[in-house]
């Protein structure tokens, strides 16, 4: 495996939801650069039915933090990118959170930690378009927080950090079948 195959299997690994932040603010020219990712995020017959708002200030990320169940740690970010989309089902839905991951991921190559707010409810996500003047079209589903990862803060309950084993979540050919085995072909 080549040397930048690696470090971005290690990224896709090492990809966790940061929810506590420093109070740092995050380069303009940083949210410009994921914002430019954002662009050329693939979406269901190249639609792009985004609309993106960045916000950097602190009363408004505040704001959004009371928008939903799960939106609270965006009181601690310094930026966010919400994510306005427009259509609905299920191509709309995959669009949204493939934009998501790919900003996320981009973020930690900037050194940047991030997470996903959800805006759940109708009433949460009505707030959020008129907070930020969103058209009616638009439906703010969701918000990524960024900013400098709080490294003294534990970031998740411990019992939702680990992964299931793989033999529980794959199989190979057909359900409840184990892979094959072969030799690895790492030295």
């Amino acid at each position: 495996m080549t040397t930048s195959g690696s470090t971005v299997l290690t990224t896709l690994l090492g990809l966790r939801q940061s929810r506590r932040f420093l109070p740092t603010p995050v380069d303009h020219e940083d949210l410009a650069q994921l914002l430019e990712v954002a662009r050329w995020t693939g979406s269901s017959k190249n639609s792009q039915p985004w609309h993106l708002v960045v916000v950097t200030d602190p009363a408004t990320n505040g704001a959004l933090a009371e928008c939903g169940a799960f939106a609270g740690f965006l009181e601690g970010v310094t930026a966010s990118i919400v994510v306005a989309v427009e259509g609905e089902g299920r191509a709309v839905a995959y669009d949204d959170g493939r934009l998501q991951e790919r900003v996320m991921l981009a973020a930690a190559g900037l050194g940047l930690g991030s997470g996903t707010a959800w805006f759940s409810d109708g009433e949460s996500r009505k707030r959020v378009r008129e907070l930020l003047g969103l058209p009616a079209r638009f439906e703010p589903w969701s918000a990524i927080g960024l900013g400098y990862t709080d490294r003294g803060q534990s970031q998740a309950s411990p019992r939702l950090s680990g992964r299931k084993p793989l033999e529980e979540i794959a199989s190979w050919g057909r359900y409840g079948q184990a892979a094959p085995h072969r030799p690895s072909r790492r030295p």
